[in-house]
Order: C-alpha cells, then structure tokens, then sequence
C-alpha cells in the first residue's frame, strides 16, 4: 500500500512543511514523522527547491522495489516503528534523487550540492532542541544536550546493503548518545555507471532517525 502526496510552491512555506519557495530549500527538518518527511530531506540533502512528490509505502517489499525519479522530481518514503502498534516512529528511510541529477533535469541553480544524511540527522537534533520547553530541557539527558555524537555515515552503492538492519542510535560506554547513519549514493554523471540502467543512477538514498525517537532519548523516555 503507498500513498501519494504532492509538494507545491508556497509564497511563506512553514518551517518543515517541506514546501518549497521558489528555488530555496527548506531550512529546518521536521518534527514529526509525517508523509511529507522525505519532501523535506530531499531538498536538505541536495540544497533543491524543485517541487516533489512523496511516496509513502507502508509495504517493506513494495519499499524495497521503489526508485525515486527526477522528473518529476519523487521520492519515496517508509517509516520504521518502535511498537507493533506503530505509534512510536524510529527511523525513516527516503530514496531520493542526488544534486548532479536534479542539475541535470532542471538546470545548474537547482541544487546547491549533495550534504551527508549524517548532517540532516544534525538538523534533526537542532530542531528538536530548539522545540523544547523549560521543563523538558531540565529533564534533558545526555549532559544537557552536549554529549551528542554524529557518526559519519557509511555509504554503500547497492541496495541490499544500505537496507541490511543497523541501529540509528546507542549510547556508548561513556554515556554519549551516537546517532548513526547509512546512506546509498550513486551519482547521475559517475563514468562508473555509464551502462547501467537509468533507474539505478542518480540515487540518493538515507536512513534518518525520527525526531519522536530522537526526543524520547533526549528525555529518557
């Protein structure tokens, strides 16, 4: 089962919303876990404000098979769970397109240049700091916020690796909270892949913790 959503342009886009203004990308990532969440790190990871659609699978296998496209510009989402019940988000995986491609489909201002997923991971945490009260920032673990480690992430250009199970976050034995990454790149213009099908070009594709988990770490919950 797979829904689909559509990102327009906004002349005041909310912060998160993952609607685009014009050719600028959003300037926050999202708080909540919603079907719009790889709109947002799409234009995140390629500095793009190229409208895009969202799949959004609910089916791991019909997951897995999906590509995303670069006209129009679509990405392709699936959310990872806590709970059985699937009310406590964890992670959230986008397949998305890589900035040479989007230059490519769109022109050279389209993008602004690939970043890591570890980054928007970083954005994640920032955002969600940002969002706390005074009572839950007394409540806050990790020395207050401080003792946060980004790893870099672990890049792989196939599939079945960058799907394999990995944890998104662990606290490690001197109390930090590591928050991991995994992404997949292969990109539109690489010489490497100049006979391989298009589908498999151009691809940029992460692992994200959601900001729900990130802020039950943070509060210990």
């Amino acid at each position: 089962m797979s829904l689909l959503l559509t990102s327009g342009c906004a002349t005041t886009p909310p912060a998160g919303s993952g609607t685009a203004e014009g050719g600028k990308a959003a300037t926050d990532m999202p708080l909540a876990t919603d079907d719009r969440y790889c709109i947002t790190a799409q234009q995140r990871v390629a500095a793009t404000g190229v409208p895009t659609v969202n799949v959004v699978h609910t089916d791991f296998q019909a997951f897995t098979f999906s590509k995303p496209k670069a006209r129009p510009l679509e990405t392709t989402q699936y959310v990872w769970f806590e709970d059985e019940a699937k009310t406590r988000p964890k992670m959230i995986s986008c397949k998305m397109k890589t900035a040479d491609h989007i230059r490519a489909e769109y022109g050279a201002d389209q993008s602004g240049g690939d970043t890591s997923c570890a980054a928007l991971n970083e954005r994640t945490t920032q955002a969600v700091l940002a969002a706390l009260t005074p009572a839950e920032r007394r409540k806050l673990a990790f020395d207050g916020g401080r003792n946060i480690v980004y790893d870099p992430d672990f890049v792989t250009t196939d599939g079945p690796t960058w799907l394999a199970p990995f944890e998104v976050a662990r606290v490690d034995d001197d109390g930090v909270l590591h928050i991991a990454s995994k992404g997949m790149k292969n990109d539109w213009l690489d010489p490497k892949l100049a006979n391989a099908a298009e589908r498999f070009k151009g691809t940029r594709y992460c692992h994200l913790i959601a900001p729900e988990y990130l802020k039950r770490l943070l509060l210990a919950r």
